[in-house]
């Protein structure tokens, strides 16, 4: 069994008379790396503030290693924190920046050279260990901000948009670079983003916030294909979202009517009532179109492509009253204006309630 290294026990935040978070409750494994994603507002960083003890809870309980650390201050949690503007000072060298926290700990002089030589090596630094902030690049700043955070050997780091002000390729080895070094000393990483590609490129599991209460914990995979709300489908990557009624329900069939008269029909354990309006959630890569007729498929006209490199997302106009998105391979095949069939697969269809 996973041991629970961080326990939040329905905390609140309240400021004034609002509820920033609202009866929260969560577990984070040892070991594991953990996102808070959500919209900017929903909570994300204040729940990170409350486990470091930067905040403190209005109601309920934190335990760090099942500790009660609720009123403890925040110097004294087995915690770090990684900031986004990474907070480096700027008249200390690489060495010095990281050596710091040791220092202040009064370490003897061996043990922090010994401590901070290994993780300058683990944070690909060597040679640049007597450089200022202001000599460094945006990713090898980044670095240094890690290796300061993980020399402490906390229980916990916890690092809050620390990604967000690096350019798109920077930012892409940097997500490798930090599962690797996440992977490699086991520490328990508490990691906040509004990012999705982040989250879903990192996590062994993402905690999805939305006004400051849990939409959905999942791995990566299963928030991307199945989410459990309208919410999560629409955050979580590109989404069509679409308007059905139940018009049949038999053996476990279920008949919906969508676009105002095509029938989907697809296999639920769950049951539904004849009359419910439910919505069904297709991710535009699991549409399959084609210029021919295919079995169960809908007619439709190319309003729009969008090239994206590896692929082309097309916008699909249904009765000129419905929208819906497909991504092909090639994109010398459709063109604007194009008529097109295009069907779902059962397999890949989400329906939901909420």
């Amino acid at each position: 069994m996973k041991k629970v290294l961080i326990k939040l026990d329905n905390i609140s935040k309240i400021y004034g008379k609002k509820y920033v978070i609202k009866n929260l409750s969560l577990d984070v494994y040892e070991g594991e790396f953990l996102t808070l994603l959500g919209p900017s507002g929903c909570g994300k960083t204040t729940v990170l503030r409350m486990i470091s003890g930067l905040d403190k809870v209005s109601s309920g309980k934190v335990y760090i290693d099942s500790v009660d650390v609720t009123n403890l201050d925040a110097t004294k949690r087995e915690v770090n924190t990684i900031f986004q503007n990474l907070a480096l000072f700027p008249k200390m060298t690489v060495v010095e920046n990281i050596s710091f926290g040791l220092r202040m700990k009064k370490l003897d002089n061996d043990e922090i050279n010994t401590k901070v030589r290994e993780v300058i090596k683990l944070v690909k630094l060597n040679g640049f260990e007597n450089r200022y902030p202001s000599e460094l690049s945006g990713g090898q700043q980044q670095r240094v901000a890690i290796a300061r955070g993980i020399v402490m050997n906390p229980k916990v780091l916890l690092l809050d948009e620390s990604l967000c002000s690096l350019d798109l390729k920077l930012k892409k080895s940097m997500q490798v670079e930090l599962k690797k070094i996440q992977k490699k000393l086991g520490i328990t990483f508490v990691y906040v983003t509004h990012a999705q590609d982040e989250a879903l490129s990192m996590s062994d599991r993402i905690v999805i916030i939305n006004n400051g209460e849990i939409e959905q914990i999942d791995t990566p995979s299963n928030i991307y294909h199945n989410p459990n709300s309208v919410f999560v489908a629409d955050f979580i990557g590109e989404a069509n979202i679409i308007d059905g009624i139940v018009s049949e329900y038999n053996d476990s069939t279920i008949n919906v009517s969508i676009f105002d008269d095509y029938i989907f029909s697809f296999k639920s354990k769950e049951k539904y009532n004849i009359g419910e309006k439910i919505k069904l959630v297709v991710r535009p890569e699991n549409v399959k179109v084609s210029r021919k007729s295919l079995k169960d498929s809908l007619r439709g006209k190319v309003v729009s492509t969008t090239y994206s490199g590896e692929n082309t997302k097309l916008s699909i106009s249904v009765n000129d009253s419905y929208y819906v998105d497909a991504k092909v391979i090639n994109d010398n095949l459709y063109s604007d204006d194009d008529f097109v069939y295009f069907s779902f697969d059962e397999n890949f269809v989400v329906p939901l309630r909420k």
